[in-house]
């Protein structure tokens, strides 16, 4: 049990280093741009996100070519 433990861990720390890259990449290219937007703008653009993992994990479908995985991590780094 400790072992996938560790594993999770692991994993979750890749992805968490791969957040941070890309939020520091968008930083410097966009700089604080997310900061103009109003909070439902932001909510809008979670959602939308969020509402394509879910169509992809039920309909197997994705005509954009990221896999769930991307899309969870630019639902992580949206507008950042």
């Amino acid at each position: 049990m400790s072992e996938q433990i560790t594993k999770t861990e692991q994993e979750f720390k890749e992805v968490l280093s791969e957040c941070k890259s890309l939020f520091s990449k968008k930083l410097h290219d966009y700089g604080a741009s997310w900061r103009i937007l109003r909070p439902s703008s932001l909510t809008d653009q979670l959602f939308i996100k969020a509402k394509r993992i879910r169509s992809i994990e039920i309909t197997g479908e994705n005509r954009v070519g990221e896999s769930v995985r991307q899309e969870f991590i630019a639902l992580s780094t949206t507008e950042l």
